[in-house]
């Protein structure tokens, strides 16, 4: 088995966004590229994860799966410098990665036994989807910690609300049509946890649209691309 990725940055990023969740979890390789699926301890995201062959400068692996540290190799993936390459193998232990560059510097990451559950994907019906740019979404994330801990996520008609309150103040902030598409059922009203939604959405970059499909009181599915990869959430709502 041998993986050869030249912007590394890509990797890197899928495995901080998946970090930020999950501490320990499989990555799946087969003919088709490379996927991860987890809930995190608290049980309140789901993130599913897939890297496509085609992301790779070279791919030539045997389906297998490896069970990592996603801290540690976080860890090592901060480590890359931009004029590196990364070449990646798997042993039945060990988790072998290089950056070849400048420097060549070798990582061993021992593989762990990871027992896994079937976890299957939330039957998810959204009643309101959001197309929304990162950078905005990520301003008014940054607005709503301003004054809680939460933050209330509303649809009405063509327009899209993000609502913050605390004993220091309330936020309200409305979509204009510039940078956001909202298609709607019904209006929508729902409440999430303001630091695993910035979590969620940290990796997107500012140009990149970011998909939110909603329903009130209800789960959230937040979905957004990784150069060609694919990453989805399912964020459990707070009570109202």
């Amino acid at each position: 088995m041998m993986i050869e990725l030249k912007n590394i940055d890509l990797w890197r990023r899928s495995v901080d966004a998946i970090s930020y969740f999950i501490s320990e979890g499989n990555f799946r390789f087969n003919d088709k590229g490379i996927s991860f699926k987890a809930m995190d301890p608290s049980q309140i995201v789901l993130v599913e994860y897939e890297m496509p062959k085609s992301a790779f400068d070279k791919f030539n692996i045997e389906s297998n799966y490896a069970g990592v540290d996603l801290v540690e190799l976080s860890k090592i993936m901060s480590r890359s410098l931009p004029e590196d390459k990364m070449l990646m193998d798997l042993n039945d232990s060990e988790m072998h990665i290089k950056f070849d560059g400048t420097l060549e510097r070798s990582f061993k990451l021992p593989l762990l036994d990871i027992s896994e559950d079937e976890i299957k994907t939330p039957k998810h019906t959204a009643e309101a989807t959001v197309e929304i740019e990162s950078r905005i979404m990520k301003e008014a994330l940054k607005d709503a910690s301003l004054f809680g801990s939460s933050v209330v996520l509303k649809v009405k008609g063509k327009q899209f609300f993000v609502e913050a309150r605390g004993s220091g103040g309330v936020l309200n902030t409305v979509s204009k049509n510039s940078g956001v598409k909202v298609t709607s059922s019904k209006e929508i009203v729902s409440k999430y946890s303001l630091n695993f939604l910035q979590n969620i959405v940290k990796e997107a970059e500012a140009g990149e649209k970011i998909t939110m499909e909603l329903k009130t009181d209800a789960p959230m599915k937040v979905s957004y691309k990784i150069g060609k990869s694919d990453i989805k959430f399912y964020l459990a709502h707070m009570i109202l």
